[in-house]
C-alpha cells in the first residue's frame, strides 16, 4: 500500500489480465454468505529446475485469486471467506499449469458482524 493507493507490480498486472480472461464472470448474484475456498495451484516444472516446490509465496497466490473472485463477481467481498486452504504443486515436465478453485458454504457457525 502506498500513499496513492495499492501498488501492483508489472508481473501482477500481467497475471490479472490473463486471469481475468480465464475466469468466467459470474452471471448470478455474488455470494454474501460465509464460504470456504479450496485452491490447488499446479505449476509446470521447468526442465532445469532443481526446486522441490514452486517459487512464490502461497499467500500471495491466494490473495490474488481472492481479489479476482471478487472482481469477476463470484464474491461480493472477500470478507466472506472464513476458511481458505491452498496447495501449490509441481506438474510433470510438459504439462500445462492450472488453478482449481472450489467454493462451498461454510458449515460452522460464524458471526461476521460481531452481533
Amino acid at each position: 500500500m502506498t500513499r496513492w493507493g495499492t501498488y501492483y507490480s508489472k508481473t501482477y498486472k500481467q497475471w490479472l489480465s490473463v486471469a481475468e480472461n480465464l475466469l468466467d464472470a459470474n452471471t448470478g448474484t455474488p455470494l454474501e454468505i460465509p464460504v470456504v475456498v479450496n485452491v490447488l495451484i499446479a505449476v509446470p516444472r521447468s526442465k532445469t529446475s532443481k526446486l522441490i516446490v514452486p517459487v512464490g509465496d502461497g499467500d500471495n497466490y491466494e490473495k490474488a485469486l481472492y481479489d479476482m473472485l471478487q472482481k469477476r463477481g463470484w464474491l461480493a467481498d472477500d470478507k466472506w471467506i472464513t476458511t481458505g486452504h491452498w496447495r501449490k504443486r509441481f506438474l510433470p515436465h510438459g504439462c500445462v499449469g492450472f488453478t482449481e478453485v472450489e467454493i462451498t458454504e461454510e458449515t460452522e457457525d460464524v458471526d461476521l458482524e460481531g452481533e
